[in-house]
């Protein structure tokens, strides 16, 4: 987690329209669900469900979406790779002032029941669920900079 999935989320953030920053995000973070599995945690998909609505299903659409180009009739999200867009920027002279996520900063995209879903949004809450649920397996670290 501190290594590998927090710093690449961290790039995401700076990064917010990039899709390469989402894409790896996402299969980063759903992955560590791998991780709590081999250290004996059960039931993670459902816990972790539980505390984000859908945010765990969007990671894994994208997350496996992109891996396979496509996903299959098993996942909750569907996600096709590239079918995620760039929600502009939204600040002063672009329609509006301090519109928008962070202050107008917009990112990576995907709809979900005819509504948009923020990319970055729903890896943020995934990070947060997993390690308020498993934090004996995330001591030291640091969530605070997401």
């Amino acid at each position: 987690m501190s290594e590998i999935v927090l710093p690449t989320a961290l790039e995401f953030r700076r990064h917010l329209h990039s899709r390469r920053h989402a894409y790896l995000t996402c299969i980063a973070v759903f992955h560590v669900k791998d991780h709590l599995s081999k250290a004996g945690v059960q039931g993670i998909e459902a816990a972790v469900r539980s505390r984000t609505d859908n945010m765990l299903d969007v990671v894994r659409g994208v997350c496996n979406g992109t891996k396979h180009v496509q996903t299959d009739a098993r996942h909750r999200v569907a996600f096709p790779a590239g079918d995620d867009t760039d929600q502009p920027d939204l600040g002063f002279g672009a329609g509006g002032f301090g519109v928008g996520r962070y202050g107008g900063i917009g990112g990576r995209e995907i709809e979900v029941d005819g509504r948009q879903v923020d990319l970055y949004d729903a890896c943020a809450a995934v990070l947060r669920a997993y390690v308020a649920l498993y934090p004996q397996h995330f001591i030291g670290c640091d969530l605070s900079g997401l």
